[in-house]
């Protein structure tokens, strides 16, 4: 696998993440419709290192 096969395969695999995560939101504010507010964290390992904590506040409007 060259360098270009490995960066590639890490953006198929971010798209992946972010498309499923922007569903799961979605889902959930539709299942939860007196929510205001979101708080989202996502952490990201490889082979059992912390590479990437992020956490955030998402106002819910409607």
């Amino acid at each position: 696998m060259t360098a270009e096969d490995t960066q590639l395969a890490i953006r198929k695999f971010l798209k992946k993440l972010g498309i499923n995560s922007q569903n799961q939101l979605h889902k959930f504010i539709d299942s939860h419709p007196d929510v205001n507010e979101l708080n989202v964290s996502v952490k990201i390992s490889v082979n059992d290192e912390d590479l990437l904590a992020l956490d955030d506040k998402v106002k819910v409007t409607k």
